[in-house]
């Protein structure tokens, strides 16, 4: 397909809206794999989407919130990967300049996500339990006066334009930031790192409270009577901790296959471990902080939260999330050396990354079936369906552009870094 045709269709845009510049990248800085490896990666997308309807004509209830989970973990490394930007940006980070070609690219999927979103918009009324009527009726036997109280902000309408708000919110800082980026490897301007800044700064803030309260609308309101302060940090924490791990995969894939073998050095990985271990300890803290408050507090509108993972066999599932996502990754990411042995640092990360999504399952699962704990095969399917689509979209992305922002001032200062 012709340059010219893909940049007139629509889909193409909202995957990359930059015309391909990769012919135009130094020789150490161009992607060399094949044009069409992204294809892999979304056939096994459509064959889990595929899966997936199966799941929504037999049983379209437990369809919508295994999709649920899928898209909430897609979306995590997406907000993981736009938060890892904005603060490389204000900090003037030197270490990583090498490396952030891949944040960049994977934060442009807002997009893809609104679109992929849709089915959620479409099973509302089954997902989330105050979007019926009835319960604000006076007159119903299932008034809710709890939910009636909240009637001002828990309504369908209201919901559409904040989660649509969230959305242009990302995407426009995004976009920004990403064609920005995009354009100084070709235009050594200098006002590009200020405007980068600039940019961050603004996004930083805005970014923070649409973060929280996207968490809040399509993950905390699944369970309308609870209610947490520090939630969105939760999801932050999750979800910065997932881009680290999905940036040392990429890495390691691209050096693998014989790309910037000599440009990321084992320095890299170790600051990027350090954050994978760091965050793995937040995230902990975070979940900690939010279960201690709950248990002193002991009021009963918070503990149905806990108490529905600590009953019915969800305790199982609770007791992995805490091993698997903190107590295993903290001892073994301790010491210096899992850091630097590069092959089990991968493997490391692909666990983390289940483990992002075990947490979305375990957040959102139990709404649905709190009497009855189960790991079914169209949560896996729309997990792999969702994330293959994602990742097919990031990797024909990736391979349009320079691996590096090439002409960035700090690019000289990040090849040669050295972790003392």
């Amino acid at each position: 397909m012709s340059e010219t045709v893909k940049r007139n269709n629509p889909l193409f845009w909202l995957i990359d809206p930059l015309k391909s510049t990769a012919n135009q990248a130094d020789s150490n800085y161009r992607y060399s794999w094949s044009q069409m490896a992204w294809m892999l990666p979304m056939a096994i997308g459509v064959a889990g989407l595929v899966v997936s309807a199966v799941g929504w004509v037999t049983d379209s209830h437990s369809f919508y919130f295994s999709y649920l989970i899928g898209w909430a973990f897609c979306l995590s490394i997406a907000v993981g990967a736009y938060f890892f930007v904005i603060i490389q940006h204000l900090t003037k980070a030197r270490w990583s300049v090498v490396i952030r070609r891949i944040p960049e690219t994977l934060m442009w999927s807002f997009p893809l996500l609104a679109i992929l979103g849709i089915p959620i918009l479409l099973g509302m009324h089954d997902l989330y339990h105050w979007t019926h009527l009835e319960l604000f009726d006076p007159a119903s036997e299932q008034y809710d006066a709890v939910l009636a109280g909240k009637e001002a902000y828990l309504n369908t309408p209201f919901f559409l334009v904040r989660v649509a708000f969230y959305f242009i919110v990302w995407t426009f800082i995004s976009f920004k930031l990403y064609t920005l980026s995009i354009r100084q490897d070709n235009d050594p301007d200098p006002s590009i790192p200020k405007l980068q800044r600039k940019y961050s700064a603004i996004g930083l803030g805005l970014g923070a409270v649409v973060t929280s309260f996207a968490a809040f609308d399509i993950l905390m309101s699944l369970d309308p009577h609870w209610f947490s302060t520090i939630f969105g940090i939760y999801f932050f924490a999750g979800s910065f901790m997932t881009i680290m791990a999905v940036m040392i995969l990429v890495s390691l894939t691209l050096q693998k296959n014989g790309m910037l073998k000599k440009e990321i050095k084992v320095d890299h990985y170790q600051d990027l471990g350090k954050f994978l271990f760091g965050f793995t300890v937040f995230w902990a803290y975070i979940a900690f902080s939010q279960y201690m408050l709950i248990w002193y507090g002991n009021l009963p509108e918070e503990t149905v939260f806990f108490r529905h993972r600590m009953e019915h066999g969800w305790e199982t599932f609770s007791a992995v999330l805490l091993v698997g996502h903190f107590i295993f990754p903290f001892i073994v990411l301790l010491g210096r050396w899992s850091k630097r042995l590069l092959p089990f640092l991968g493997a490391i990360c692909v666990w983390m990354i289940a483990m992002q999504w075990f947490d979305m399952f375990w957040l959102i699962k139990p709404v649905m079936e709190s009497e009855h704990a189960s790991l079914g095969l169209y949560d896996i399917s729309a997990w792999l369906g969702l994330f293959g689509v994602f990742a097919a979209a990031f990797m024909y992305r990736f391979s349009r552009h320079a691996l590096v922002p090439q002409r960035d001032p700090r690019l000289h200062k990040s090849l040669t870094f050295t972790n003392s």
